[in-house]
């Protein structure tokens, strides 16, 4: 049973999305869909839904969106390459990757590459979702883990890549030092589902989006500050979660 106000971290994975379910009463659970909209009938009364996938798309022109730029500067040298280019708008309705670099050289001057074009599918599931259905357009807001653990880190982009050991580690760290559950997220994904579906950077990640969404809209910083709104009315902005304790309440 879903309490009254509950929050959402998805991440894009093998199998098509992993969520991280928190309740208000902190009461955890991991689920995998196939596509966004099986996830959004699940959780359509979500409080806020924190998602790493681009939303806003630029129609043309040589800069990359504001957004990308400003969270590639707050992640410094370290870890920027975790934002990748963004396609613009038109490269959702290709069918090939040649085209799409195509698309992409004509309305941006620049390629597209082979890193944007792996999520492009994802990024047009989300996207015709948000056009369509004004309810989850006020749901979602497009976050980044890696700027949500750099914000629970003190402000300090991590070291170790996300697959690496060291980086999961130290990610786990962060997670279970902010607030330990009485059975660890991490163990039950693992035991949950086949690695070929979710990776262990996948679990790690839904969870630090979800805590980013559990800490509310007042809470959440906007990469940039003043950010454009692109030609279907959705905001090109990355969260930045300002982290506060668990807001633990009576059960």
């Amino acid at each position: 049973m879903e309490y009254s106000q509950f929050y959402i971290g998805i991440d894009s994975c093998p199998a098509g999305w992993i969520s991280f379910y928190l309740s208000e009463n902190l009461n955890y659970d991991l689920s995998v869909f196939k596509t966004i909209n099986q996830l959004w009938e699940k959780y359509c009364n979500a409080t806020l839904i924190m998602i790493d996938i681009p939303i806003g798309l630029k129609s043309q022109g040589p800069e990359p969106r504001l957004a990308d730029k400003a969270a590639r500067k707050y992640l410094t040298g370290k870890r920027s390459s975790c934002i990748f280019p963004t396609p613009c708008r038109d490269v959702l309705d290709a069918k090939t990757y040649e085209e799409a670099n195509k698309i992409n050289k004509l309305r941006t001057t620049k390629g597209l590459s082979k890193q944007s074009w792996f999520i492009t599918s994802k990024i047009k599931e989300v996207d015709f979702l948000l056009r369509n259905n004004k309810d989850a357009r006020n749901v979602f807001i497009e976050c980044q883990p890696e700027i949500c653990f750099t914000s629970l880190n003190n402000e300090h982009p991590l070291d170790h890549y996300k697959k690496t050991a060291k980086g999961i580690k130290k990610r786990h760290e962060l997670l279970t030092n902010f607030y330990k559950f009485d059975n660890d997220p991490l163990q039950m994904g693992l035991n949950k589902f086949l690695r070929k579906n979710v990776g262990i950077d996948d679990i790690l990640d839904a969870w630090v989006l979800a805590i980013a969404a559990f800490q509310g809209l007042d809470n959440i910083k906007f990469l940039p500050e003043k950010y454009p709104i692109d030609s279907n009315d959705l905001p090109m902005r990355i969260a930045i979660p300002q982290f506060k304790r668990y807001r633990k309440r009576e059960r």
